[in-house]
């Protein structure tokens, strides 16, 4: 049985420490809270832990969980986490573009047009994803999406010989 905990009410500089010391005895918890808490969502994401997050009445419950995979191994779960900045050139222009690696478009600031990038990433075949990526996965899935659409509609006749 995952033990919950009720934060709601409680002054927020005591929050956080509460919840890790019952993660700390439990290792596994659910906790109720007013709303959605990003910077606990992301702490806990770096530090190994699946956190899913529902919305229900009156509050948010998160559901916090211990990884089935060694946080960090994955190289795909790592660019979504930890995106690095790289500097490419523009294929029209050839100016530089600055991009995050978990970022699939970006428009050029010296011609104005749309990059598409690829995402270096194991979400699509790993049998873990859903797990290892918690309450981002649907994010991640949604962006592959939209970068197989882009695909779709890129225009390849300036390559083909007629």
């Amino acid at each position: 049985m995952v033990e919950v905990v009720d934060v709601r009410g409680l002054e927020r500089d005591k929050r956080f420490p509460l919840i890790f010391q019952k993660l700390e005895e439990h290792g596994e918890i659910d906790v109720i809270i007013e709303t959605k808490p990003e910077p606990l969502i992301k702490k806990l994401h770096e530090q190994g832990y699946i956190v899913k997050f529902k919305e229900e009445e009156d509050h948010v419950r998160l559901e916090i969980r211990q990884p089935e995979i060694i946080p960090g191994s994955c190289p795909g779960a790592a660019t979504i986490f930890r995106p690095k900045l790289e500097i490419k050139q523009c294929p029209y222009c050839n100016a530089e573009i600055e991009r995050w690696t978990d970022e699939i478009k970006v428009t050029c600031e010296n011609c104005g047009k749309e990059v598409v990038f690829e995402i270096d990433s194991c979400v699509q075949w790993c049998e873990y994803a859903e797990k290892c990526l918690g309450d981002k996965y649907e994010e991640v899935m949604k962006t592959l999406k939209e970068l197989e659409r882009s695909k779709a509609k890129l225009d390849f006749s300036k390559y083909i010989k007629a």
